[in-house]
């Protein structure tokens, strides 16, 4: 029952908490840098980044990235880029506007990550389930429409549009109509309990 692989879940290990922290600080941090970049940009500076080349153990990202992390939160658009720095860098004001605006949109965008990830991985999805993608493709109106022959053959197969056998009519069947109809023909009536054809009075 999905009842009770729901209420089995996999039980919290040390190892999910630390992921999820280790993930959000990551974001945190480069939101710092992106949001100075960003204020740089919109400050005619152009697009900047941490000196990669700075420090006694360089490393992919530079140790300008970590060592710049407390000028940027101060304010100060140059802090750790590589020298000469260029021209009207953004101020203060700019940078912790941008530094907000940016951390809110990494944040919001890693916990909807998170959720989805959550939902669609975590002890508490739900397993055996089709998503909305597979059930489009096998129950779809692509696929209702592919196989409408088979679903109703009646209105789309081979034959629904064959043409009706012809109607047999006997000497004494006046009807125009492809049916007899009640009080023509051959049409019975019932008579004092008996069915009767008209024309001839006799007993069916």
């Amino acid at each position: 029952m999905q009842r009770e692989r729901r209420r089995n879940p996999y039980p919290w290990t040390w190892e999910i908490p630390v992921a999820v922290a280790l993930a959000t600080l990551s974001v945190t941090v480069s939101g710092i840098q992106f949001g100075r970049s960003i204020a740089n940009v919109l400050a005619g500076a152009g697009w900047t980044w941490p000196d990669a080349n700075a420090g006694a153990f360089p490393t992919p990202i530079g140790t300008a990235f970590w060592t710049s992390l407390p000028g940027v939160l101060s304010g100060h658009a140059d802090a750790g880029l590589p020298t000469p720095t260029p021209d009207s860098l953004a101020g203060r004001g700019l940078v912790w506007v941008s530094l907000a605006m940016t951390e809110a949109v990494l944040l919001t965008a890693t916990i909807w990550v998170g959720v989805w990830a959550y939902q669609r991985c975590g002890p508490g999805r739900m397993r055996g389930m089709a998503t909305a993608a597979q059930a489009e493709k096998v129950l779809g109106v692509t696929r209702l429409r592919k196989v409408a022959d088979i679903v109703r053959p009646d209105l789309y197969g081979k034959h629904a549009t064959a043409t009706a056998a012809p109607v047999q009519r006997t000497a004494g069947d006046l009807t125009e109509q492809t049916g007899p109809q009640l009080g023509h023909g051959l049409s019975p009536w019932l008579l004092n309990g008996r069915w009767t054809k008209p024309s001839t009075g006799e007993e069916r």
